[in-house]
Order: C-alpha cells, then sequence, then structure tokens
C-alpha cells in the first residue's frame, strides 16, 4: 500500500496536465521513497521507466536501447544498439504517440550513473531539449540520490541544463502525520516514538511489522545483527564518504549532546577549520543540520560555523545512541541486554527531541489550515545563554508569537510548566504572545481550568498532535 507523499504527487500531476513539455528534475537522500513515488506516479500512463545501474557506457546504451525497442523507438528496426546518447536521446521525439493522446512520461532513475559514465550527458540532453524535445508531447523525470550532484551538475549556473528544468521537486522525509500512518494500530505513544526511531524515511518504516510490538521490531530490525537497518548507517557512510572513521565520530558526538562546534571538535580531536567541512558534508546529504534561534535574523546564520549542529536524521541518532556504542554486545547476541539496560530506559529522553520537531510541524500545518491566531512566518527553537524554548512561532512582522512547550513524559503537565514558559516567552519581545503546551501523558485538571478561562493558552495532547 503506498502512503503519503500528496503534495509531491500534486506537483508531478500539475507538470504532466501542463500543456508544455516537460523537464523536471527529483532528488533527496537514498531511501527517501523518490523510485517508489515516480513508480506510482507512472501508473496508468505511458511511461518508459529506466533504472540506470552503476556501469560502463555501453552496458547503459545497451540496456536503455532495449528498453526504447521495446517501447516501438522506429531505430529498433535496424539497430541492435544505439551507438552514443545523443542517438539514444534524438529517438524520444520518435516515440510512437500514445493511442489516447496522452503525454508519455519519461524516467531516467539514477540519472548521476548515466553520468558518470558519459560526462557529455547533460550538454547532450540541453542541446536536444532546446532544439527537439521541448516541443514533443513528452514529460522527461531526470531522478538522483547524489544530491551534491545533482544541485552542482543540473541545477547551478555553470551545468549546462540550468534553466531548462520546468520543475524541482526535493524529496524530504515524509512528515509525521503521514510516517505514522505504518502503524495503524499501535498506540499514540507507540506511533510517536515509532517515529522518534525511524524518521520518515518510507523504507526504515516498511520494515518494522505493524502486527508486532514496537519492542519486538527495535529487537527484531535494528540490535539484531545481520539485519538490514542493523547496518544501514555503516552502508550509507560507505557510499557517501570516504573518511568513514571521522565522519562517524562526528556523528557520536552530536548523539552525545555535543552541538557547538568547539565541543565537537574538542571531543573528535579534528581542528574547528577542518571539522567545517565534514559538517557542511554531513549537511549536504541530509544527516545533520545546523540550527539557529527563530529569531536569528539572517545575516547571523551566515557568519562563519555559528549555530548548533544536531542531527537530522532520527533513525542515524537512534543507531549512533544506543547501536554503534553497544556493537560488541550486540554482535556475541546479547540483544535483550541491550534494549533493557540501554534503549528502555532511555527511550523516552532519546524520543523528546523528535517530539519537539512533531510540535513544530504541527503548528505550521495548523497555520496553513488558518486555525491559529495569525499566519506563521518561521517556526524554531529559541534560546540564549540561560533559558530555552521548545518551540516558537513567528510571524512576518516579529510583533506576534505563539510559543510551545514540550513534554514527552509519563506524567501530566501542570501550570507550572505555563509559568515558566511566560516568563521565558518575555525574552521574545513580542507584542502579542501566545501559548501552546504540547504533552504526552495530558494535563492536571488545575491547567485544564485554567487554559479554559484564557485564550491566549492551547493544550494539545497526543490524540490531537496525531489526529
Amino acid at each position: 500500500m503506498f502512503i503519503g507523499r500528496d503534495d509531491d504527487l500534486s506537483l508531478l500531476r500539475d507538470c504532466y496536465n501542463d500543456a508544455k513539455a516537460q523537464l523536471v528534475i527529483v532528488y533527496g537522500r537514498r531511501r527517501i521513497g523518490k523510485t517508489e513515488t515516480l513508480s506510482h506516479f507512472a501508473q496508468d500512463r505511458p511511461t518508459l521507466f529506466f533504472s540506470a545501474q552503476m556501469g560502463t557506457r555501453e552496458e547503459q546504451l545497451s540496456e536503455f536501447s532495449r528498453r526504447m525497442f521495446e517501447e516501438g523507438a522506429p531505430a529498433g528496426r535496424y539497430l541492435d544498439r544505439y551507438p552514443d546518447w545523443h542517438a539514444a536521446l534524438s529517438d524520444l521525439a520518435e516515440l510512437p504517440e500514445p493511442e489516447d493522446g496522452r503525454r508519455r512520461l519519461i524516467v531516467f532513475d539514477e540519472f548521476p550513473y548515466l553520468v558518470k559514465s558519459d560526462p557529455s550527458l547533460p550538454s547532450i540532453l540541453q542541446n536536444l531539449w532546446d532544439h527537439t524535445l521541448r516541443r514533443r508531447n513528452l514529460m522527461i523525470v531526470l531522478c538522483g540520490s547524489a544530491m551534491s550532484f545533482i544541485e552542482k551538475e543540473i541545477l547551478s549556473e555553470k551545468a549546462p541544463l540550468y534553466g531548462r528544468a520546468t520543475g524541482v521537486l526535493k524529496m524530504l522525509p515524509m512528515p509525521y502525520w503521514d510516517a505514522v500512518k505504518f502503524f495503524p494500530r499501535y498506540s499514540d505513544e507507540d506511533k510517536a516514538l515509532t517515529y522518534a526511531i525511524l524518521g520518515g524515511v518510507p523504507q526504515y518504516l516498511s520494515t518494522f511489522d505493524p502486527d508486532r510490538t514496537l519492542e519486538w521490531n527495535i529487537k527484531r530490525y535494528i540490535l539484531r545483527r545481520g539485519t538490514a537497518l542493523y547496518s544501514e548507517p555503516d552502508v550509507l557512510m560507505r557510499e557517501e564518504f570516504r573518511e568513514t572513521g571521522k565522519y562517524s565520530t562526528i556523528i557520536r558526538a552530536i548523539a552525545l549532546g555535543d552541538t557547538k562546534l568547539n565541543d565537537i571538535a574538542t571531543h573528535t580531536l579534528i581542528p574547528p577549520g577542518t571539522l567545517g567541512f565534514y559538517l557542511s558534508s554531513l549537511i549536504e546529504v541530509g544527516i545533520v543540520q545546523r540550527e539557529f534561534p527563530v529569531t536569528a535574523r539572517v545575516t547571523e546564520q551566515t557568519k562563519g560555523m555559528r549555530g548548533l549542529y544536531r542531527l537530522s536524521d532520527d533513525f542515524f541518532g537512534f543507531w549512533y545512541s544506543f547501536v554503534y556504542p553497544n556493537r560488541s554486545e550486540l554482535d556475541s547476541g546479547d540483544i535483550d541486554g541491550v534494549y533493557e539496560e540501554n534503549v528502555r530506559p532511555a527511550l523516552h529522553d532519546f524520543a523528546s527531541h523528535a517530539f519537539e520537531r512533531m510540535c513544530a510541524a504541527w503548528l505550521m500545518r495548523e497555520s496553513v489550515r488558518g486555525d491559529l491566531p495569525f499566519r506563521l512566518n518561521r517556526v524554531g527553537r529559541w534560546w540564549d545563554r540561560t533559558d530555552e524554548i521548545d518551540v516558537a512561532a513567528l510571524d512576518r512582522s516579529d510583533n506576534r508569537a505563539i510559543v510551545g512547550e514540550c513534554k514527552f513524559r509519563t506524567t501530566p503537565m501542570d501550570p507550572s510548566m505555563l509559568d515558566l514558559l511566560r516568563t521565558r516567552a518575555v525574552k521574545l519581545g513580542m507584542q502579542e504572545r501566545h501559548y501552546v503546551l504540547f504533552s504526552l501523558s495530558g494535563f492536571t485538571q488545575s491547567l485544564i481550568d485554567l487554559a479554559a478561562v484564557d485564550e491566549s493558552v492551547r493544550l494539545v495532547g497526543l490524540p490531537e498532535l496525531l489526529g
């Protein structure tokens, strides 16, 4: 069953239904669901779907020729294989029109593999698009997981295809409200915990068995040696980086709570100047993010390596918190011991960071729906040297704010939490402030009574957050 991706599919449909020929770029980190989404979109549409593999130019041309000839390309009458990519792509314009008159969809999955074997391919496609293909009833999709390649070699100003794309879709992890649909029979708490562990990566989510308990899935699919998720970060690190040891050390330091540049440098023994390069690479592939207080100006965010560094990939956070430091025990088969002594006691604390992001996403979704006192311009955390606000949302004028406290704990929130939030919110200096308290375990009656008579206060429990 295909879940989510409504916005992504909507964009692809709009491109397909446009009167003009389309050249669409789809990219995103590995395992994010690009191929699955494109396959779902291609259903019931006349499609040539070419999945490129690592190989030589000749091997790739042979496979593409076979697919083209199966679709009725005229050259198949007198050729066994196209001699080059210019001839192969030129023949796209000669494919037979679908009988129902609909647009033909051409998908090049993992396009960077093709370019690696023939660097002239983007220039060839650019020339053909300018002179022939943009006048045909085609929608061409170039898809890739090598994010830096797509951004530098396809989308940048110096790239041959710059300015030709009619649509650019950067696929992101699924929002939590779609991710939890993989586990319809889980309790709300276990849905939130599962999202905190796996994030919004469809391949990870589909690995878990929704008919088994969360504990069983963690033990079976993450902590067990030999399973895909047990080795997933190792595999991805080898695919993306050469110095995997240094990158792993950096990720582990951030997972342990070192979020400032100097603290990470002290933990890893990598000089701050050199460390910036590694952090930039981790940000580029979507494993790490640099975070600033929500009130920070753009000029402040562009200065050097300031800000805090946090793991943006939830599964990497879980793996480096619980698998990486316990590899010896897990390799020896002590799965139950690691779970009982390391995972279970710390699971709710670990999930608290993901819970904060869920609350921030909920606020933005409510804003889009028009269900907040005003439209939000940006949402994030706020902090100074002494205080921190879990989630703060500002309007475009920076005069109105919604501030929130997020508690993923087994005890209900009480009025003291609201008092603390109000005290901290004063530091934002906004003329108008509203307060939202998010809680795993609900609220005390005294807090409920207080919110009932104060229009500036809203209480949001887990059922409403997930609903």
